[in-house]
C-alpha cells in the first residue's frame, strides 16, 4: 500500500519533528562521550559493571525515545493533528495536557539533566525517582496520583538494579558513601 500523499501546512512537519531529533542528536553526543569510560572492567568471569555502562544505556535510551516520539508524531500527522489538549478533571486530581510541540521534549531532557545532577548528591534511587517524575509530567496526561507512582517505580526499578547488578561502592541512597 503506498503512503498518501499529506497536504500539510509548511513547516508543519519541520515543527513535529524538531523536538524529538534534536534530543536524539543529544543522545547520540551522549553515547560517543560515554564511549570513553569502560562499560565492563575486569577479564572473565572476575569482570564487573564499568562505569560506562550506564551512561551507555541511558544515551541509547534516550535516542530509542526520541524516535519513537517522532514516529508518533508522524503517525499523528498522517491521521491529522486533534484539537489541542485541555486541562481534564478527573475525580479528585487534576491532568495537566502539555501541548504538543517542544515541551514533552524538554521535560525529557530536563529528566536527563536532573538525574545527571542528582546521581552524585542524592544517589541513583533518588534521583530516578526524580527523572522519572519530571519524564511522567513530559508525557502529559498525568495526575499528581500517577506521578508518584512513576516515582515509586523509578525507585523500585533503581532500587533493585542497584541491590542486584551494581557493585556495593555504587552510591544508591543519599546517606551512602559520604
Amino acid at each position: 500500500m503506498p503512503f498518501p500523499k499529506l497536504s500539510l501546512p509548511p513547516g508543519t512537519l519541520t515543527r513535529a519533528l524538531l523536538a524529538p531529533l534534536t534530543i536524539a542528536a543529544f543522545g547520540v553526543v551522549f553515547f560517543a562521550l560515554a564511549q570513553t569510560q569502560p562499560a565492563w572492567i575486569g577479564a572473565g568471569t572476575a569482570q564487573r559493571i564499568g562505569p560506562g555502562l550506564f551512561a551507555q544505556w541511558l544515551s541509547l535510551g534516550i535516542v530509542g525515545l526520541s524516535l519513537i516520539w517522532a514516529a508518533v508524531e508522524l503517525a499523528v500527522l498522517r491521521r491529522g493533528r486533534p484539537a489541542a489538549p485541555t486541562t481534564e478533571a478527573d475525580g479528585d486530581s487534576q491532568h495537566v495536557r502539555l501541548d504538543s510541540g517542544v515541551a514533552p521534549g524538554l521535560a525529557l531532557l530536563t529528566a536527563v539533566c536532573l538525574f545527571a545532577l542528582l546521581l552524585p548528591v542524592a544517589g541513583l534511587v533518588a534521583a530516578c525517582a526524580a527523572a522519572a517524575a519530571v519524564a511522567g509530567w513530559g508525557a502529559g496526561d498525568r495526575g499528581p496520583r500517577a506521578l508518584g507512582l512513576s516515582a515509586l517505580l523509578g525507585m523500585a526499578v533503581a532500587a533493585s538494579i542497584g541491590l542486584t547488578l551494581l557493585p556495593p561502592t555504587a552510591r544508591l541512597w543519599p546517606w551512602s558513601l559520604l
